[in-house]
């Protein structure tokens, strides 16, 4: 009796469809914490709440001719997430990319969170985080995600469009010529 194999794609399907519709978290901080970054991210995603992540460390500087590129392809990704936290430190005010990453964020009325990381001199930052908003938590997975499990209101998540997925294309066509 011949085997009955599930079709190609159909089992694909359910992975992206299940990925999709959990709450997407959009972590910033400045390009010289990654090293303390990653332990952060690691945290949250075994911390439950199905949280998925996402973050983008830009090589570009923010006023390079790529740019505008980046940002266009930072502000898609950034309205695919139903928040953001700002991981801070010393360098944090300086990066010009976490500064309109929160920028944007603020303006989709993204719930905003900051975390300071250890011995970290938090004060001009998290004042600055308290202004636009932010709520100021500790710097542990768990204590973030349960924040934001109070606060997620969850995007609107569509599937791509064509036109979403050409304007794209048009976009990074321009730096391929």
């Amino acid at each position: 009796m011949p085997m009955h194999l599930p079709q190609p794609g159909v089992r694909e399907f359910r992975v992206r469809e299940s990925i999709q519709a959990r709450p997407r978290l959009f972590l910033t901080f400045a390009g010289g914490d990654l090293a303390l970054a990653r332990p952060v991210a690691a945290q949250l995603r075994s911390a439950g709440g199905g949280l998925a992540l996402d973050y983008a460390v830009p090589s570009e500087p923010f006023a390079a001719q790529r740019s505008d590129l980046i940002r266009a392809s930072l502000g898609l990704r950034l309205k695919r997430c139903a928040a953001t936290v700002c991981l801070f430190g010393a360098e944090t005010l300086e990066d010009d990319w976490v500064r309109w990453t929160l920028a944007a964020a603020q303006q989709l009325r993204h719930p905003l969170l900051g975390a300071p990381f250890a011995g970290a001199a938090s004060g001009e930052v998290a004042d600055l985080l308290a202004s636009i908003g932010a709520e100021i938590v500790p710097l542990r997975g768990e204590a973030i995600a349960q924040r934001l499990a109070r606060r997620l209101v969850l995007p609107c998540t569509q599937p791509w469009t064509a036109d979403a997925l050409a304007g794209t294309l048009r976009l990074t066509k321009h730096a391929l010529r």
